[in-house]
């Protein structure tokens, strides 16, 4: 059995996959398998996958009817082999030392979790930000409960990217249940996130960048729309059920998930006041009302925990009061807001 399985979700992402697959392949260790899932992909996605499997015993191809980013992850999971499994979007790169790195750190503290960090690129592979290449050190964390609270309040990123799994440590009947959700395109990685990671003891964290993640202008979670703000709500909603069942349902864990519901909920509406109409708006908050999670804020969060500015946003929320909201929004945006607002794929 290999070390790692590295799971890659493919979808008509021709122009940037081969690049992907060999910075895979190019790590300085070999022990792990590559398995590419096409989903369906109506370009030349499919072909690229089985050349590379032709000639890589390590590379694994799945092809499957297009059944959406959730499906084709999941998939991945179930075929992986590895003791550890690693996500990677189709479009993106590693730095060839990942591997090596976290091989070291699992042998060293036999944790497992070990994440690191990420660095945007355009699509032409230029970076976008600073540097953040020159740190080295460490951050060890003995207890996984500092993990669960900075996920819960949006302090680290739920992307399954950035993170090396222990596979026994997945529930495999949570990961099916997410086969039955159905009705949102975004934030779902977010739901899975979290089940991958709530039955884990320790991990390590690498204060280093090792992944580098592509803005492609095709993704369809770069630009705020209705739909995105409702499949998050919806995808939050999700999450505090399994919250519900999980070793983590005691009231301090549910009060961090709901005051970040809210608080992404409020920004996400002023999003949405930026691009749409009043109507628009209206529209957007009527689908979000109905879900479970936000009646449950409405009865534990009085806007008291909230900064200033989002407590006279959630005041005009409860009232309904969209015209005013529609206008502070714009306020909002142009003093406030002006950095820009990155979606995950």
């Amino acid at each position: 059995m290999e070390m790692f399985s590295v799971l890659i979700p493919v979808y008509n992402t021709e122009r940037y996959l081969r690049e992907c697959i060999n910075s895979v392949l190019d790590q300085t260790v070999s022990d792990f398998e590559i398995v590419l899932v096409d989903d369906g992909s109506k370009d030349a996605s499919g072909a690229i996958c089985d050349e590379f499997a032709s000639y890589d015993k390590r590379v694994r191809v799945i092809h499957q009817k297009n059944q959406g980013p959730l499906m084709a992850r999941l998939r991945a999971f179930q075929e992986a082999q590895g003791d550890f499994v690693v996500y990677m979007d189709s479009d993106d790169l590693w730095s060839k030392e990942l591997l090596e790195t976290v091989k070291d750190v699992i042998l060293r503290y036999n944790c497992d979790i070990v994440s690191f960090k990420w660095k945007y690129m355009d699509e032409a592979g230029n970076f976008l930000e600073g540097d953040g290449f020159q740190h080295s050190s460490e951050l060890i964390e003995h207890s996984i409960e500092q993990l669960i609270a900075r996920f819960l309040t949006g302090e680290t990123e739920n992307s399954l990217c950035k993170r090396v799994v222990r596979k026994r440590c997945v529930n495999n009947s949570q990961m099916e249940l997410l086969t039955q959700i159905k009705d949102i395109y975004l934030g779902e990685d977010m739901i899975q996130s979290f089940i991958m990671i709530k039955d884990c003891k320790s991990m390590v964290h690498l204060d280093k960048v090792f992944y580098f993640y592509r803005m492609n202008s095709q993704s369809l979670t770069h630009n705020i729309t209705i739909k995105s703000a409702i499949d998050i709500a919806k995808a939050r909603g999700y999450l505090r059920e399994i919250l519900e069942v999980s070793g983590y349902n005691q009231p301090q864990y549910k009060e961090m998930l709901d005051k970040t519901f809210l608080e992404h909920y409020l920004t996400d509406m002023v999003g949405i006041a930026d691009y749409y109409s009043v109507e628009g708006l209206k529209k957007t908050a009527a689908e979000i009302k109905r879900l479970e999670i936000y009646k449950n804020v409405q009865k534990h969060i009085s806007g008291c925990e909230l900064s200033l500015k989002r407590r006279l946003l959630y005041d005009l929320d409860r009232r309904e009061w969209w015209r005013c909201f529609w206008v502070i929004s714009k306020i909002y945006r142009k003093l406030v807001c002006k950095e820009k607002t990155v979606w995950h794929k």
